[in-house]
């Protein structure tokens, strides 16, 4: 990051205003995933304190999509396909666990919020905006999550899939159908939380995360050497 990729804002800027310009840099390609960010470089292109910055790095980090790792500093997210693999296979899991225990306590007003949710997903889809397709699709598991009312399965979820999604922000261009056709699953899961059974609503579960898995590891991470 030698040369100046982030624009400048004006001295009155808040934080968010520091998160949307650095989140900018990343989703345009400006930073590439593994890109090391330098609080000092980034506070001198964007005319902000080296505080706000730190701030802001916090907030990306807690959106997945900045890590922070030892000995090296904050970088843009990158997940190899092992790596991939491994969450998505404790991802499955976790998840499927959650959702079943969620379904012990569903009330209506959970469904109302989820199909708001759902049909947010849809309107994303429809528009190609990938950036609130993917922080609805979150916002949706993370509801899930809640659901279950056990505060350590969601803080386990929270930290697996959070990098994943932003990952996929990252790198994803997939069709519009595919992102309609995963609205489409989510709705089907909402439909579900009052229709089937656990056992029934765990299995549609399993199987909608395994097929998303290999759709999207087969289009962005074909082998760890490309």
């Amino acid at each position: 990051m030698s040369r100046s990729v982030l624009q400048l804002i004006q001295p009155i800027s808040k934080r968010d205003q520091v998160v949307a310009s650095i989140k900018e840099a990343i989703l345009t390609g400006k930073l590439h995933p593994g890109d090391t960010i330098v609080e000092s470089r980034v506070a001198h292109q964007l005319g902000a304190g080296i505080p706000l910055v730190r701030e802001a790095l916090i907030e990306l980090e807690h959106q997945g999509y900045v890590q922070k790792i030892p000995y090296k500093g904050t970088t843009v997210t990158r997940l190899e396909r092992s790596s991939v693999e491994q969450i998505f296979r404790l991802r499955v899991e976790l998840e499927t666990i959650a959702v079943q225990w969620a379904k012990d306590s569903v009330t209506v007003e959970d469904i109302a919020e989820l199909r708001d949710i759902t049909a947010q997903m849809r309107s994303a889809a429809e528009a190609l905006d990938l950036d609130l397709f993917y922080e609805k699709d979150l916002a949706f598991h993370r509801k899930l999550w809640a659901m279950s009312g056990n505060d350590y399965l969601f803080d386990c979820l929270e930290r697996l899939v959070v990098p994943l999604f932003a990952f996929f922000v990252i790198r994803n261009r997939r069709a519009r159908d595919s992102y309609l056709e995963s609205a489409a699953t989510h709705e089907e899961i909402v439909d579900s939380l009052q229709r089937l059974n656990k056992v029934k609503l765990a299995t549609l579960v399993r199987k909608s995360l395994i097929e998303w898995k290999a759709e999207v590891i087969e289009e962005l991470l074909p082998s760890d050497n490309e």
